[in-house]
């Protein structure tokens, strides 16, 4: 057992070692910050030790004092330029700063905040997000703190020499979409399992809604007789704006998902009308359906990571097939084609269908079309002739 010696905080063990203990304010942080170390040394050197552990601990607490900690300059930050940015975007920069930045690093005062500590934080992000999730969030902490080193005068950004991390591609056969399949394997499981959530997934899932949008609709929003819903604002965290792109837009209600919401709606209680509204009847947070949707994919046997917004994806990459870019633009309210694109997955038989329409109408078949995947490289020299067929 240890004994304990006259000095408070110092401990002899009964091989001779030495416990210091001891409690001091990190300034870096503001918060208590403990030490327990075990030493071989004699009390007097242990005393000396306790002492310099101490002191390195406050060292540089009056320069710390003069700035704020992250968390009260991003608060400050944020709200002064509220004004001047989109709904949307001001939605955008809260999110990652409220879910990515102050829950690592708020604590720390702007001026102790290191090169390493921001280091550890992205090598963090990076084991659980994609790169291109990090990346945003590097680049949100970057815009914070050039703010904060003009304000207050700092010697050094510690984002300044960090690097972006590598973008990983996927392979052409694990996007984050489902097939049509998988699809429906997966809304079945949610209908099921756990009914209460089926009706905001399969909105998700036959609309191509942002999730901001599908849980900003308002009753008022869809109309059966026309079979449309419109389209005309979106919310993060109980913020309600215009949609992302600023844009008003309908997009079809399917008679499966218009049978699905008229049993639903008598189950909802919300003084604002909001057809997806949380249990106390106002806005869903973010988040609210995605370990639903995560327990959904395991019992459906799907080991690929599909996140909510792959359910947009999935729609999108649908939609394209079926009918085409620009009717899907319209839907999903894509500005661009490019972004559609982005959206799409297109896979081997996807694209050997169309190779293989190619052929038809140059009229340089030899065989009957390929109906299988797995036909495509052993047997694409029999389609155009054991001589090419374009000699």
């Amino acid at each position: 057992m240890p004994r304990p010696t006259r000095y408070p905080g110092i401990e002899a063990l009964p091989d001779g070692r030495k416990r210091i203990r001891l409690r001091a304010m990190d300034p870096r942080t503001g918060r208590m910050k403990e030490v327990d170390r075990i030493v071989e040394a004699t009390v007097e050197n242990a005393l000396k030790l306790q002492a310099e552990l101490r002191a390195e601990i406050r060292r540089g607490a009056h320069a710390a004092a003069e700035v704020p900690r992250l968390t009260a300059y991003v608060t400050s930050w944020l709200r002064s330029r509220l004004p001047a940015l989109k709904a949307s975007t001001a939605a955008t920069y809260a999110e990652v700063l409220d879910s990515l930045v102050i829950p690592h690093l708020g604590d720390f005062f702007l001026d102790r905040l290191m090169d390493s500590d921001v280091r550890e934080w992205q090598a963090r992000l990076a084991g659980k997000f994609a790169a291109a999730t990090v990346n945003g969030a590097l680049v949100m902490l970057r815009m914070v703190l050039a703010d904060a080193v003009a304000e207050f005068r700092l010697p050094h950004d510690p984002t300044a020499r960090i690097k972006r991390m590598p973008k990983r591609r996927r392979p052409d056969d694990d996007p984050n979409v489902l097939s049509a399949v998988e699809l429906g394997k997966v809304m079945a499981q949610i209908r099921d399992h756990e009914p209460e959530h089926y009706p905001l997934a399969l909105t998700l899932a036959l609309t191509g809604l942002r999730y901001g949008e599908a849980t900003a609709l308002r009753w008022s929003d869809v109309d059966e007789e026309s079979a449309v819903i419109r389209v005309v604002r979106a919310q993060w965290h109980g913020i309600v704006g215009e949609t992302k792109t600023g844009n008003v837009r309908s997009v079809p209600l399917t008679a499966e998902l218009a049978e699905v919401l008229r049993a639903h709606r008598p189950n909802v209680v919300s003084a604002g009308a909001w057809v997806f509204p949380n249990a106390e009847g106002g806005l869903l947070r973010p988040g609210a359906i995605r370990p639903v949707l995560r327990r959904a994919l395991k019992r459906a046997g799907i080991t690929k990571r599909v996140t909510v917004h792959g359910l947009r994806r999935t729609f999108n990459n649908l939609s394209r097939q079926v009918a085409g870019a620009i009717v899907t633009r319209a839907i999903t309210g894509h500005v661009t084609e490019e972004m559609t694109e982005h959206y799409s997955h297109v896979d081997r038989a996807e694209k050997l269908r169309a190779a293989d329409q190619v052929v038809a109408l140059a009229g340089l078949r030899a065989t009957a079309p390929a109906n299988d995947v797995a036909t495509t490289a052993p047997n694409a020299p029999a389609r155009g002739g054991s001589g090419g067929g374009l000699n």
